[in-house]
């Protein structure tokens, strides 16, 4: 049975068209590239206006960055206290060959000149482990503290999932909460792809805030 020269042209007109349509998008697509790169790494990030609060509670992590900019808040004054919980201990930890996250932190800060009784570490059993683990020792302080105001900082990737947890896990108590995102160290929104740490960070950043939002809501 012969096919309908009509029908096969058409055919083919329409597999030309979706080619041209194909083509084009792809062209645009790569116009924008840094437009959509970007919009995709700033999907991630919150930063609020920042009023002074009780306390700066800083995650730990990134201690090149999220210590220094801990520092220039408080010296703002728009804080009277630091406080982090305590981040585990790790095996080249327990051999005395590297340093604890927390106690890095902390040493920047009292290099940049934080006072010693103005940072609060919040002990943890086994310390913590994941920024849930640090939700929770931060209600447990604020639910004996009285503390009605904070300050989240944390890297600008990671703000986003962060806020989540932290608004989640301090639920139902009467305080304003308000996330400072921290610039990495060698790379932003603006230029994330351009950098391996960079697409390291933001395809880490995706994957937990998948799992996260599939596992706990």
């Amino acid at each position: 049975m012969k096919k309908d020269p009509k029908n096969r042209k058409r055919l083919l007109q329409s597999i030309l068209q979706a080619i041209i349509v194909l083509v084009l998008l792809i062209a645009l697509g790569y116009a924008l590239r840094a437009q959509i790169l970007t919009g995709v790494a700033e999907f991630l990030v919150v930063n609020d206006p920042l009023q002074p609060a009780d306390i700066i509670f800083v995650l730990n992590g990134d201690y090149n960055t999220r210590p220094f900019q801990a520092s220039e808040l408080y010296q703002q004054g728009l804080a009277p206290i630091i406080i982090m919980a305590k981040a585990e201990m790790r095996p080249a930890e327990k051999l005395g060959l590297a340093p604890n996250d927390t106690d890095v932190s902390i040493g920047v800060m009292e290099k940049l000149g934080i006072p010693p009784e103005k940072i609060v570490v919040l002990p943890v059993d086994g310390g913590t482990t994941s920024t849930f683990d640090e939700a929770n020792a931060l209600r447990q302080y604020v639910e004996a503290n009285n503390v009605h105001s904070l300050i989240l900082l944390t890297s600008a990737f990671h703000t986003r999932r962060a806020k989540w947890i932290f608004e989640r896990e301090l639920a139902g108590l009467p305080m304003r909460l308000e996330v400072a995102a921290v610039p990495s160290y060698g790379f932003d929104e603006s230029n994330w792809w351009q950098s391996e740490d960079g697409l390291i960070t933001l395809n880490n950043e995706y994957i937990k805030l998948f799992y996260y939002f599939v596992n706990y809501r």
